[in-house]
Protein backbone atom coordinates (compact mmCIF):
# COMPACT_ATOMS: atom_id res chain seq x y z
CA UNK A 1 0.00 0.00 0.00
CA UNK A 2 1.31 3.47 -0.88
CA UNK A 3 0.85 6.37 1.53
CA UNK A 4 0.38 10.06 0.77
CA UNK A 5 1.58 12.42 3.53
CA UNK A 6 -0.15 15.78 3.91
CA UNK A 7 0.86 18.68 6.17
CA UNK A 8 -2.18 20.32 7.77
CA UNK A 9 -2.89 22.84 10.52
CA UNK A 10 -5.49 21.59 12.96
CA UNK A 11 -8.34 23.76 14.20
CA UNK A 12 -9.14 24.75 17.76
CA UNK A 13 -10.94 21.84 19.39
CA UNK A 14 -12.40 21.00 22.79
CA UNK A 15 -11.17 17.49 23.57
CA UNK A 16 -12.47 15.05 26.17
CA UNK A 17 -9.53 12.87 27.19
CA UNK A 18 -9.29 9.70 29.22
CA UNK A 19 -5.90 8.20 30.07
CA UNK A 20 -5.63 4.44 30.42
CA UNK A 21 -2.97 1.75 30.32
CA UNK A 22 -2.84 -0.38 27.19
CA UNK A 23 -1.04 -3.75 27.18
CA UNK A 24 0.62 -4.84 23.97
CA UNK A 25 -0.57 -8.42 24.37
CA UNK A 26 -4.16 -7.27 24.95
CA UNK A 27 -4.19 -4.03 22.94
CA UNK A 28 -7.38 -4.83 21.05
CA UNK A 29 -9.36 -5.48 24.23
CA UNK A 30 -7.81 -2.55 26.10
CA UNK A 31 -8.46 -0.07 23.29
CA UNK A 32 -12.04 -1.27 22.87
CA UNK A 33 -12.61 -0.92 26.64
CA UNK A 34 -11.06 2.55 26.60
CA UNK A 35 -13.31 3.69 23.77
CA UNK A 36 -16.41 2.39 25.54
CA UNK A 37 -15.39 4.21 28.71
CA UNK A 38 -14.75 7.41 26.76
CA UNK A 39 -18.16 7.42 25.06
CA UNK A 40 -19.89 6.41 28.30
CA UNK A 41 -18.23 9.37 30.03
CA UNK A 42 -19.34 11.74 27.27
CA UNK A 43 -22.92 10.46 27.56
CA UNK A 44 -22.99 10.73 31.38
CA UNK A 45 -21.72 14.30 31.31
CA UNK A 46 -23.94 15.43 28.45
CA UNK A 47 -21.05 16.13 26.06
CA UNK A 48 -21.92 15.74 22.39
CA UNK A 49 -19.18 14.22 20.17
CA UNK A 50 -18.18 16.57 17.36
CA UNK A 51 -15.62 14.41 15.54
CA UNK A 52 -13.98 10.99 15.32
CA UNK A 53 -12.22 9.44 18.36
CA UNK A 54 -8.45 9.10 18.65
CA UNK A 55 -5.68 7.51 20.68
CA UNK A 56 -2.29 9.05 21.46
CA UNK A 57 0.40 6.63 22.60
CA UNK A 58 2.65 8.21 25.24
CA UNK A 59 5.28 5.47 25.04
CA UNK A 60 6.47 2.53 22.96
CA UNK A 61 4.19 -0.51 22.84
CA UNK A 62 6.53 -3.44 22.24
CA UNK A 63 5.82 -7.14 22.82
CA UNK A 64 4.99 -7.84 26.46
CA UNK A 65 5.06 -4.14 27.34
CA UNK A 66 2.38 -1.61 28.25
CA UNK A 67 2.09 2.14 27.93
CA UNK A 68 -0.18 5.02 28.88
CA UNK A 69 -2.61 6.02 26.12
CA UNK A 70 -4.75 9.15 25.90
CA UNK A 71 -8.19 8.35 24.45
CA UNK A 72 -9.59 11.52 22.88
CA UNK A 73 -12.99 12.62 21.65
CA UNK A 74 -13.77 16.07 20.20
CA UNK A 75 -16.85 17.44 21.94
CA UNK A 76 -18.97 20.55 22.06
CA UNK A 77 -17.87 23.18 24.60
CA UNK A 78 -18.86 22.33 28.16
CA UNK A 79 -17.56 22.23 31.73
CA UNK A 80 -16.65 18.83 33.16
CA UNK A 81 -17.28 18.55 36.91
CA UNK A 82 -16.53 15.74 39.30
CA UNK A 83 -14.53 13.64 36.85
CA UNK A 84 -11.90 11.12 37.84
CA UNK A 85 -8.30 12.26 38.04
CA UNK A 86 -7.30 10.62 34.75
CA UNK A 87 -10.03 12.47 32.83
CA UNK A 88 -9.60 15.96 31.39
CA UNK A 89 -11.46 18.37 29.19
CA UNK A 90 -9.10 20.78 27.45
CA UNK A 91 -8.90 23.24 24.63
CA UNK A 92 -6.53 22.05 21.91
CA UNK A 93 -4.96 25.00 20.11
CA UNK A 94 -4.17 24.92 16.36
CA UNK A 95 -0.99 23.03 15.55
CA UNK A 96 0.86 21.78 12.49
CA UNK A 97 0.89 18.05 11.87
CA UNK A 98 1.87 15.59 9.18
CA UNK A 99 -0.67 12.90 8.51
CA UNK A 100 -1.33 9.86 6.37
CA UNK A 101 -4.28 7.50 6.09
CA UNK A 102 -4.24 3.73 6.46
CA UNK A 103 -7.05 1.79 4.78
CA UNK A 104 -7.85 -1.64 6.11
CA UNK A 105 -7.32 -3.58 9.33
CA UNK A 106 -4.65 -2.83 11.89
CA UNK A 107 -2.34 -5.76 11.10
CA UNK A 108 -0.27 -3.66 8.69
CA UNK A 109 -0.75 -0.20 10.20
CA UNK A 110 2.96 -0.20 11.04
CA UNK A 111 3.62 0.39 7.34
CA UNK A 112 1.79 3.71 7.61
CA UNK A 113 3.86 4.73 10.63
CA UNK A 114 7.09 3.90 8.81
CA UNK A 115 6.02 5.83 5.71
CA UNK A 116 5.14 8.86 7.84
CA UNK A 117 8.40 8.75 9.81
CA UNK A 118 10.43 8.34 6.59
CA UNK A 119 8.71 11.36 5.06
CA UNK A 120 9.31 13.54 8.13
CA UNK A 121 12.97 12.50 8.21
CA UNK A 122 13.56 13.91 4.72
CA UNK A 123 11.07 16.79 4.76
CA UNK A 124 12.86 19.51 6.70
CA UNK A 125 10.40 19.07 9.56
CA UNK A 126 10.93 17.40 12.90
CA UNK A 127 8.42 15.61 15.15
CA UNK A 128 7.49 17.55 18.30
CA UNK A 129 5.15 15.10 20.00
CA UNK A 130 3.79 11.56 20.05
CA UNK A 131 1.68 10.20 17.18
CA UNK A 132 -2.11 10.08 17.30
CA UNK A 133 -4.42 7.63 15.57
CA UNK A 134 -7.73 9.16 14.46
CA UNK A 135 -10.38 6.57 13.66
CA UNK A 136 -12.26 8.03 10.69
CA UNK A 137 -14.10 4.75 10.01
CA UNK A 138 -14.29 2.55 13.12
CA UNK A 139 -14.93 -1.15 13.62
CA UNK A 140 -18.55 -0.38 14.46
CA UNK A 141 -19.00 1.56 11.21
CA UNK A 142 -17.14 -0.80 8.87
CA UNK A 143 -18.89 -3.61 7.01
CA UNK A 144 -15.60 -5.29 6.08
CA UNK A 145 -12.08 -4.91 7.53
CA UNK A 146 -11.06 -3.18 4.30
CA UNK A 147 -13.54 -0.37 5.07
CA UNK A 148 -11.56 0.78 8.12
CA UNK A 149 -9.83 4.16 7.74
CA UNK A 150 -7.28 5.35 10.30
CA UNK A 151 -5.39 8.62 10.04
CA UNK A 152 -1.99 8.75 11.75
CA UNK A 153 -1.06 12.28 12.76
CA UNK A 154 2.28 13.49 14.09
CA UNK A 155 2.79 17.08 15.34
CA UNK A 156 5.70 18.68 13.52
CA UNK A 157 7.70 21.89 13.35
CA UNK A 158 10.19 23.20 10.82
CA UNK A 159 13.85 22.56 11.61
CA UNK A 160 15.61 25.46 13.33
CA UNK A 161 18.48 25.37 10.87
CA UNK A 162 19.72 27.45 7.96
CA UNK A 163 22.54 26.60 5.55
CA UNK A 164 24.37 29.53 3.94
CA UNK A 165 27.19 30.08 1.46
CA UNK A 166 29.13 32.75 3.33
CA UNK A 167 32.31 33.28 5.28
CA UNK A 168 32.27 31.82 8.78
CA UNK A 169 33.04 35.17 10.43
CA UNK A 170 30.30 36.94 8.44
CA UNK A 171 27.79 34.29 9.44
CA UNK A 172 28.66 34.64 13.13
CA UNK A 173 28.34 38.42 12.90
CA UNK A 174 24.94 38.26 11.20
CA UNK A 175 23.43 35.68 13.56
CA UNK A 176 24.52 37.80 16.52
CA UNK A 177 22.77 40.84 15.03
CA UNK A 178 19.62 38.87 14.19
CA UNK A 179 19.45 37.35 17.68
CA UNK A 180 19.79 40.81 19.24
CA UNK A 181 16.89 42.07 17.11
CA UNK A 182 14.75 39.26 18.53
CA UNK A 183 15.67 40.18 22.11
CA UNK A 184 18.44 37.61 22.65
CA UNK A 185 21.78 38.41 24.16
CA UNK A 186 24.75 36.08 23.72
CA UNK A 187 25.74 35.09 27.25
CA UNK A 188 28.36 32.48 26.36
CA UNK A 189 30.59 31.72 23.39
CA UNK A 190 32.49 28.46 23.04
CA UNK A 191 35.01 28.06 20.27
CA UNK A 192 34.96 24.26 20.07
CA UNK A 193 37.59 24.12 17.36
CA UNK A 194 40.10 26.17 19.40
CA UNK A 195 39.33 24.27 22.61
CA UNK A 196 39.89 20.83 21.08
CA UNK A 197 43.06 21.99 19.36
CA UNK A 198 44.47 23.41 22.60
CA UNK A 199 43.37 20.61 24.97
CA UNK A 200 43.68 17.54 22.74
CA UNK A 201 45.69 18.59 19.74
CA UNK A 202 42.72 17.62 17.56
CA UNK A 203 41.87 19.55 14.42
CA UNK A 204 38.23 19.98 13.37
CA UNK A 205 36.36 22.39 11.12
CA UNK A 206 35.18 25.74 12.49
CA UNK A 207 32.59 25.17 15.20
CA UNK A 208 31.14 27.82 17.52
CA UNK A 209 28.45 27.51 20.20
CA UNK A 210 26.58 30.69 21.19
CA UNK A 211 24.52 30.63 24.38
CA UNK A 212 21.56 32.92 23.63
CA UNK A 213 19.15 34.22 26.27
CA UNK A 214 16.09 36.46 25.99
CA UNK A 215 15.80 38.08 29.46
CA UNK A 216 12.05 38.66 29.29
CA UNK A 217 11.30 35.09 28.26
CA UNK A 218 13.82 33.73 30.78
CA UNK A 219 12.13 35.68 33.59
CA UNK A 220 8.71 34.30 32.65
CA UNK A 221 10.05 30.76 32.45
CA UNK A 222 11.95 30.93 35.74
CA UNK A 223 8.89 32.33 37.48
CA UNK A 224 6.88 29.36 36.25
CA UNK A 225 9.55 26.88 37.34
CA UNK A 226 13.06 27.73 38.68
CA UNK A 227 14.35 24.41 37.30
CA UNK A 228 14.07 25.81 33.78
CA UNK A 229 17.58 27.18 34.32
CA UNK A 230 18.78 23.64 33.57
CA UNK A 231 17.71 24.24 29.96
CA UNK A 232 19.22 27.71 29.62
CA UNK A 233 20.67 29.33 27.62
CA UNK A 234 19.38 28.40 24.17
CA UNK A 235 22.35 27.05 22.22
CA UNK A 236 22.92 28.29 18.69
CA UNK A 237 25.60 26.40 16.78
CA UNK A 238 27.53 27.86 13.84
CA UNK A 239 29.66 25.24 12.09
CA UNK A 240 31.39 24.57 8.83
CA UNK A 241 29.76 21.76 6.85
CA UNK A 242 31.48 20.83 3.59
CA UNK A 243 31.49 24.01 1.48
CA UNK A 244 28.75 25.77 3.45
CA UNK A 245 28.07 27.12 6.93
CA UNK A 246 25.25 25.55 8.95
CA UNK A 247 23.51 27.52 11.70
CA UNK A 248 21.31 25.48 14.04
CA UNK A 249 19.38 26.36 17.18
CA UNK A 250 18.20 24.09 19.96
CA UNK A 251 14.40 23.88 19.84
CA UNK A 252 12.89 25.13 23.16
CA UNK A 253 9.67 23.23 22.46
CA UNK A 254 11.56 19.94 22.12
CA UNK A 255 13.74 20.67 25.17
CA UNK A 256 10.61 21.18 27.25
CA UNK A 257 9.33 17.73 26.26
CA UNK A 258 12.29 16.06 27.99
CA UNK A 259 12.31 14.53 31.44
CA UNK A 260 14.06 17.43 33.23
CA UNK A 261 10.82 19.33 33.88
CA UNK A 262 8.50 16.34 33.71
CA UNK A 263 6.30 17.46 36.62
CA UNK A 264 6.32 21.18 35.87
CA UNK A 265 3.26 23.33 35.26
CA UNK A 266 3.47 23.10 31.49
CA UNK A 267 0.94 25.74 30.43
CA UNK A 268 3.07 28.87 30.90
CA UNK A 269 6.31 27.09 30.00
CA UNK A 270 4.82 25.88 26.73
CA UNK A 271 3.77 29.42 25.86
CA UNK A 272 7.29 30.70 26.60
CA UNK A 273 8.88 27.85 24.62
CA UNK A 274 6.69 28.55 21.59
CA UNK A 275 7.55 32.25 21.66
CA UNK A 276 11.26 31.50 22.08
CA UNK A 277 11.08 29.09 19.15
CA UNK A 278 9.32 31.65 16.98
CA UNK A 279 11.94 34.28 17.81
CA UNK A 280 14.83 31.92 17.10
CA UNK A 281 13.24 30.92 13.80
CA UNK A 282 12.83 34.60 12.91
CA UNK A 283 16.49 35.28 13.73
CA UNK A 284 17.64 32.43 11.51
CA UNK A 285 15.42 33.59 8.67
CA UNK A 286 16.66 37.20 8.95
CA UNK A 287 20.28 36.06 8.99
CA UNK A 288 19.76 33.81 5.98
CA UNK A 289 18.09 36.54 3.91
CA UNK A 290 20.79 39.09 4.73
CA UNK A 291 23.63 36.77 3.82
CA UNK A 292 21.83 35.74 0.64
CA UNK A 293 21.36 39.41 -0.31
CA UNK A 294 25.02 40.15 0.43
CA UNK A 295 26.10 37.23 -1.76
CA UNK A 296 23.88 38.50 -4.59
CA UNK A 297 25.34 42.02 -4.34
CA UNK A 298 28.84 40.59 -4.42
CA UNK A 299 28.01 38.53 -7.49
CA UNK A 300 26.44 41.53 -9.30
CA UNK A 301 29.56 43.63 -8.67
CA UNK A 302 31.90 41.14 -10.29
Amino acid sequence: MSYCVVVTESTTTTMLELRRTVRADHSGDDIAAGMRALYDLAARTGLAPSGPPSTTYLGMLGPGASTEVDFGLPVTDAVLDGAAEQVSLRRVEPALFAGTRHHGDYNHIGDAYRALDDWIHTSGYQPVGPPTEVYLVTLEQAVRPGDLVTEIRRPIAADLAVRVSALFADTVSEIRKALAEQGFGVMTEIDVRATLRMKLGVQIDEYLILGACNPLLAQRALTADPRVGLLLPCNVVVRADADTILVEAADPVLLLRGEVLHHADQLELRAVAREARDRLAAALEIMGKRLEAAEKRSFDQR
